[in-house]
């Protein structure tokens, strides 16, 4: 909470703020955590005994004496004590099991975690260039409804024709038309942010990402056989090789529990004490059915291996491919293109006042504008988010950004 509260008092928040507010606010990461807890009970409750049981008797009817549930001295009463013995390791290896079954528990912690923080990033990013677009939008409606207005009175006076003067404002009504599309996307791509971080619905904090960074990308120092060593650590591949495991354990422990059920008693009864075992002879029933499933099992988890190794070499394949495109086309971008538009069209209104361009190549000059700033900021977003994605994949930061 005091984070949340500093945050939204600060206004401004960057990845590395969402990514600590994420961990600590995120409700689906809270609810499972749960998991793990339960996990951990599971082991506490495996290494749990046996209650002993405790059988009370009393003779109904004394013939003797003629009493009813005859509590003296010469009335008949018994008590029996059983206390089930767990014999062949049966108590051993359903421990190792729920020691199993709660290491599954956090990689599948992680392997929630996973996509769920990636598509933090994600919306943050796309949050962000969103709102770059919105402030190239904002610029051109203001700087156009300047203009337009001093067009008219020109208009007004004649010095002008009304051609000019309404195409101006067909343009500028495009403009917002196209800027409230985008800002509906803002909005949509906003809510999801503020849904992953637990934040209210309006809140509006400014976004900070560090652009540089991106001149500094050097993919030559990043082999694929790198790539697929750190790859192991993927939290679902962990959790496909626990698996084997987990169904190896319940296999020694479905065989264990074919061993026959040992009880040990002691016999009270007036004038007489014993002791005495009993068991359960397995003759039909020899777990075979649990056996054989749990064989099953470990042949099914191997497979269920394989196929999440092919899985995860599909992906780093895909998403190294999509890094290579996004890396090339940032690169093969001039990086002074948008300041030397931004220096081009903060004349352009003047050039035009002046009638040393015509109406079309304002125009021309603003659309032009308007679609190389968006058409940059897509470039970035692109390699943003295919660098997002090759740390999704590989389970680690690769990028820090």
């Amino acid at each position: 909470i005091g984070i949340m509260t500093g945050i939204l008092q600060a206004q401004t928040l960057t990845l590395k703020d969402a990514g600590q507010l994420f961990l600590k606010q995120n409700l689906s990461l809270i609810a499972a955590r749960y998991d793990m807890d339960i996990a951990q009970a599971q082991v506490l409750q495996a290494r749990l005994f046996e209650n002993p049981v405790i059988s009370l008797e009393q003779n109904v009817y004394n013939r003797l004496n003629g009493k009813y549930f005859d509590m003296g001295k010469d009335g008949e009463s018994g008590v029996e004590i059983e206390q089930v013995i767990s014999i062949a390791g049966q108590r051993s290896n359903r421990i190792r099991l729920e020691k199993v079954n709660k290491e599954m528990a956090g990689y599948q912690f992680q392997e929630i975690m996973r996509p769920l923080h990636s598509e933090l990033n994600e919306r943050f990013v796309e949050t962000y260039f969103l709102t770059r677009n919105m402030a190239v939008y904002e610029k051109e409606i203001t700087s156009l409804e300047r203009l337009l207005a001093e067009m008219k009175l020109q208009q007004q006076k004649g010095n002008i024709s009304l051609m000019e003067a309404s195409r101006l404002e067909a343009m500028l009504l495009s403009l917002k038309k196209e800027r409230n599309e985008q800002e509906n996307q803002l909005v949509a791509a906003r809510g999801e942010l503020n849904l992953l971080l637990s934040l209210p619905a309006d809140a509006r904090p400014e976004l900070l990402l560090d652009e540089s960074m991106l001149k500094q990308l050097d993919l030559s120092q990043l082999s694929y056989a790198d790539l697929m060593a750190r790859m192991t650590g993927r939290p679902d591949l962990k959790l496909a090789r626990t698996y084997i495991r987990a169904s190896q354990a319940n296999l020694k422990l479905q065989k264990s529990l074919a061993f026959p059920e040992v009880s040990f008693k002691g016999t009270f009864i007036n004038n007489y004490f014993a002791v005495g075992i009993s068991f359960s002879v397995p003759i039909f029933n020899r777990n075979q059915g649990n056996i054989k499933s749990a064989r099953i099992e470990i042949m099914k988890a191997d497979k269920e291996k394989e196929y999440a190794m092919g899985k995860a070499e599909m992906e780093l394949f895909t998403a190294y491919s999509q890094l290579e495109k996004a890396m090339n086309l940032y690169q093969s971008v001039d990086s002074d293109l948008e300041q030397n538009f931004e220096k081009l069209i903060a004349g352009v209104n003047e050039t035009f006042r002046k009638r040393s361009i015509s109406l079309l190549e304002f125009i021309d000059y603003y659309e032009s504008y308007k679609e190389t700033c968006i058409q940059l900021y897509d470039t970035r977003k692109d390699l943003l988010l295919a660098m997002e994605n090759l740390n999704r994949v590989i389970g680690q930061n690769v990028f820090n950004y």
